[in-house]
């Protein structure tokens, strides 16, 4: 939401960054003095963040998005004491800030790559038929697959274990994990959409993660530009293929937990980095060599099981819970098989099915048709607006015509 008053919270925190980033380039000949003035100004926007997760505190809905900003602000701030960065264009720098603070997945951008695209900024009639795509695509992902899969999960997971079949519970579990994919990839898609049609190019910011045949290859194709932020500006590394350390674990613990709180903001993230973490670290102990010498067909399997589980760290109430959902899942219920049909009504069967298609292989079989969807609705846009333009001139030479001024001044 963006009223008034956060707006206004925005703008403040925009302009506070660009004082910041002034006072980073005023003194960057004093070491100690930068290090000091970068640690407060990124001090204050983390607990900015954290500040408005606290609804009770704040007398109007803070605003979405505030994770984005943060991201953009510190980037822009690091940038700017690493000398890629001249803070000293204010107007460009406060249309950086508040670019993209609506949309809670990004995609991120960098100030450089922002600059040079504002400065050759292009609308076409190309760019604005692939944005409007884009758009319609991200609100479908949200509204019509993401809610009723999301709202099915909640049901589910908000059962008592005595009242959980198998199929209910693995019923469950795919709709969780499916859920926070395109939730948070569509709205990324109405960002890339938005910025196009203003005639920007933002990065790509999910890469059919589901398709993957590693952990480590799924979260490289997550979330990307939240992913290379964390490894370019914290030095955290999230999916990397190093030699497993301690410290490299922690890290990479630490990088999980944030890319956690961006869908999840909860206590529970802590486990769910561990988990995912310790999953990397086997892979980078060697494990990984011995999946990739399974077949295709059970690389995939094998990660969709590991993903599907740590989704469902994020949704279960506490470990009891959890363990009561996996012996459900198991076999090991006191329901019987079938009970999954209260929840397959057309909409969520129709909803469920595209979210398997449209997140699976199948995605880039259709791709083809991308040229021809775009045409089509720049055709659309054209015959609409010439449609418009006809209709309002007949309706003015009908008003002249019947005019009264024109009828007294026409010939008798």
């Amino acid at each position: 939401m963006l009223g008034a008053k956060a707006c206004a919270l925005l703008l403040l925190a925009a302009l506070v960054t660009q004082a910041a980033a002034r006072a980073l380039h005023a003194c960057r000949a004093s070491e100690s003095l930068t290090r000091m003035v970068l640690t407060l100004a990124v001090g204050g926007h983390v607990l900015l963040l954290a500040l408005t997760t606290r609804s009770d505190l704040w007398s109007f809905p803070a605003p979405v998005g505030m994770g984005v900003f943060m991201c953009h602000a510190v980037s822009y701030l690091v940038d700017v004491k690493r000398g890629l960065v001249d803070p000293r264009e204010d107007l460009t720098a406060l249309v950086y800030l508040l670019q993209l603070p609506v949309f809670p997945a990004g995609p991120l951008s960098r100030y450089h790559e922002f600059r040079k695209q504002l400065a050759q900024t292009d609308v076409t009639m190309a760019g604005f038929s692939y944005g409007i795509r884009r758009i319609t695509t991200g609100l479908i992902k949200v509204l019509l697959i993401a809610e009723p899969l999301g709202s099915t999960a909640d049901q589910i997971f908000a059962l008592r274990v005595t009242r959980l079949s198998t199929d209910t519970a693995w019923l469950g579990a795919v709709c969780a994990a499916l859920d926070v994919y395109f939730w948070v990839s569509g709205f990324s898609d109405v960002g890339i959409g938005l910025g196009r049609i203003v005639g920007f190019r933002l990065q790509e910011n999910f890469r059919r993660p589901f398709t993957a045949d590693s952990i480590r290859e799924f979260w490289r194709r997550w979330n990307v530009t939240l992913m290379t932020w964390l490894r370019d500006y914290l030095a955290l590394p999230s999916a990397g293929h190093d030699r497993p350390t301690l410290r490299l674990f922690l890290l990479t613990v630490a990088g999980l937990s944030i890319v956690g709180a961006w869908q999840h903001a909860t206590l529970r993230v802590l486990p769910w980095a561990l988990y995912f973490a310790s999953w990397l670290a086997l892979e980078n102990a060697g494990f990984g060599t011995v999946v990739q010498r399974l077949p295709r067909a059970l690389r995939h399997v094998y990660v969709l099981l590991v993903v599907m589980f740590g989704w469902m760290l994020l949704r279960a109430a506490g470990p009891g819970p959890l363990l009561g959902y996996m012996e459900a899942m198991a076999g090991f219920s006191v329901m019987k098989f079938g009970a999954s049909s209260a929840y397959l009504t057309w909409g969520f069967t129709t909803a469920f099915v595209c979210a398997i298609v449209f997140a699976g292989p199948m995605v880039g079989n259709i791709s083809r048709w991308r040229v021809s969807v775009d045409a089509a609705t720049a055709s659309l846009i054209m015959m609409l607006a010439a449609t418009g333009v006809l209709m309002w001139q007949a309706v003015s030479g009908l008003r002249r015509l019947f005019s009264p001024g024109d009828g007294a001044n026409r010939p008798s």
